[in-house]
C-alpha cells in the first residue's frame, strides 16, 4: 500500500458546505431522494441538484442516463469549486461503465469526498488505485431518511474528520480468525469487485484490510465471485478481513451450506485475521467506513480502530 505522505485526504465537511448530488448508476425514486435531501439539510449541508441532467424512475433501461452523460456529471462534480463533497443518490448498476469515460486516473489532485456504496464500489476503488484518494463507503442519499440517528452522527463525524482513535462500529460481529494487524481499509461489494477482475481496474488489496459484503445473491454465486478474486491473485498480500452480513443471500443461517458458514470457511482458508457479521453496506444500519484509511483490526476483540482522521 502507499506511504502515508502519498495519501490524498478530502477536505473536512462542515455545516454550511455544499454537497453535489449525482446519479452515476441507476435511476432513483424521487420521494426517497427528496427525503434524503431533507436529512442533508438537517445535518447542516447544502444539497446541490441539477435534476434536469438526471433521470429518476424510468431512466435509460436500468441506467439513470447515458454513460457519457453520467460520466460527464461525475467528472464535473469532482472538479467543481462550489461543492465540498459528491454524494451518490443511489447505486444499482452502471458505475463501472463510467471508468473508461470518466478517466478517473486523470482526475487527480482533487481530494473531495465521494460518498456511496454497493455499485459505487467501482468508483471508490478506481479513485483509490489511481490517485490514493480517500473515499467514504457509506449510505447513498435515498437511504438517509431511514438511518438511525446514531449512524447519522457517525457519518457526520467521519465527514468532518473527527474519528481518529475511535472504533468503527462493527455491530454483533464474530471472530473467525484471531490476530491483530494494521492496514488500509479497502473493498466493498463482493460482486462488483469480482466484475473488475481482468479489466484495467482490477483491485489490488496488498497490505489492506478487506471489507466485503453483498446482497440478494445465492451462496454459490458468492463462492464463485470469491473464487474469481482468489484465482486472479487479488487476495495476495492481504492483511485482514471484515465480512458483512450478506443481506437476503440464500440459504441464510448457520447450516452447512448457509451463506454465513460458507463465507467464513472461505475466509479461514486465507489465514488472515478475520471478523464476520459487521453492519456495513446493505446491512440495516450501513455503518460508513473510509476507503483507504489506516486502521487496526483486533479480530479476537472484534474491534476495528481508525488510526487517522479521514479528512483534513
Amino acid at each position: 500500500m502507499a506511504r502515508r505522505e502519498s495519501i490524498q485526504f478530502p477536505q473536512a465537511l462542515r455545516p454550511g458546505d455544499a454537497v453535489r448530488l449525482i446519479t452515476p448508476a441507476s435511476p432513483y425514486d424521487k420521494k426517497r431522494m427528496r427525503a434524503g435531501m431533507k436529512v442533508l439539510e438537517q445535518m447542516g449541508y447544502v444539497p446541490l441538484l441539477d435534476e434536469g441532467r438526471m433521470l429518476s424512475s424510468g431512466g435509460r433501461r436500468y441506467l439513470a442516463n447515458s454513460d457519457e452523460a453520467r460520466a460527464e456529471l461525475l467528472v464535473e462534480a469532482l472538479r467543481e469549486k462550489e461543492s465540498r463533497a459528491v454524494w451518490a443518490i443511489r447505486g444499482g448498476y452502471g458505475s463501472a461503465r463510467l471508468l473508461p469515460l470518466a478517466k478517473i486516473a486523470r482526475v487527480k489532485g482533487l481530494p473531495k469526498w465521494l460518498i456511496g456504496f454497493s455499485d459505487i464500489t467501482a468508483l471508490h476503488l478506481a479513485r483509490w488505485q489511481a490517485a490514493k484518494i480517500v473515499g467514504l463507503h457509506g449510505p447513498v442519499l435515498t437511504q438517509l431518511a431511514e438511518l438511525p440517528k446514531t449512524q447519522l452522527r457517525w457519518l457526520a463525524d467521519l465527514l468532518a474528520g473527527e474519528v481518529e482513535g475511535q472504533e468503527l462500529p462493527l455491530g454483533a460481529s464474530r471472530c473467525v480468525m484471531p490476530g491483530k494487524i494494521r492496514g488500509r481499509l479497502v473493498g466493498g461489494n463482493l460482486s462488483m469487485l469480482a466484475s473488475l477482475v481482468g479489466t484495467p481496474y482490477q483491485p489490488n488489496f496488498r497490505g489492506g484490510i478487506l471489507m466485503l459484503e453483498d446482497v440478494g445473491e445465492p451462496t454459490y454465486r458468492l463462492d464463485r465471485a470469491w473464487t474469481q478474486l482468489l484465482q486472479a491473485g487479488v487476495f495476495k498480500g492481504l492483511k485482514g478481513l471484515v465480512l458483512g452480513q450478506w443481506v437476503r443471500c440464500l440459504p441464510a443461517g448457520r447450516s452447512r451450506h448457509g451463506v454465513r458458514a460458507v463465507m467464513e470457511s472461505l475466509a479461514l482458508e486465507l489465514g488472515v485475521p478475520c471478523v464476520s457479521g459487521a453492519t456495513f453496506g446493505h446491512a440495516e444500519k450501513n455503518v460508513a467506513w473510509p476507503v483507504g484509511l489506516l486502521a487496526e483490526l483486533d479480530a479476537k476483540a472484534r474491534t476495528l480502530r481508525l488510526l487517522e482522521d479521514a479528512a483534513r
